[in-house]
């Protein structure tokens, strides 16, 4: 069952989001917790759409996304921030059940496209995209300023 995210759900999603975070071997400098869960993913005020994939009452799976605006196809897209699937649980129908249903809230809300990025060298994932319909956009180098460097940055403005 794909479904939102509810209050109860925060313990089990706040370690699905540090198993993500953990996946390059280290464990996240910042890990999740359920106060933070449900602070900023579940509720009326949550900064991003939660969605989790429940099998026999148990959260097995997450999709994060936020809707933005993109101007080349001058309507919002719907971005996928996080996606992931425990391992045991995996090749069941469950990723592409979370993909469909956000697919569905980007239909719905007249986004012109659901976008993401892949971990380079991330071949199952790739894989996954490729067949549920999805095309590279082609070069593409995701970049990022944060910490000091944003700071930084940020006091030029002043």
């Amino acid at each position: 069952m794909i479904r939102a995210g509810l209050p109860g759900d925060a313990e089990a999603v706040a370690a699905l989001i540090n198993a993500i975070n953990s996946l390059d071997g280290t464990p996240p400098a910042m890990p999740m917790t359920a106060t933070v869960v449900r602070r900023d993913l579940i509720g009326a005020t949550a900064r991003a759409l939660l969605r989790v994939a429940e099998r026999d009452g148990v959260v097995v799976g997450f999709a994060t996304a936020g809707f933005v605006y993109d101007a080349e196809r001058q309507a919002d897209a719907l971005m996928l921030l996080d996606l992931y699937v425990l391992p045991d649980h995996r090749r069941q129908g469950l990723a592409r059940a979370l993909m469909a249903r956000l697919a569905a809230e980007a239909r719905d809300h007249g986004a012109g496209c659901l976008w993401w990025g892949v971990d380079d060298g991330d071949d199952e994932a790739t894989a996954f995209y490729r067949a549920i319909g999805a095309v590279s956009e082609g070069r593409f180098s995701g970049e990022i300023l944060e910490g000091e460097a944003l700071r930084r940055l940020a006091a030029e403005h002043g």
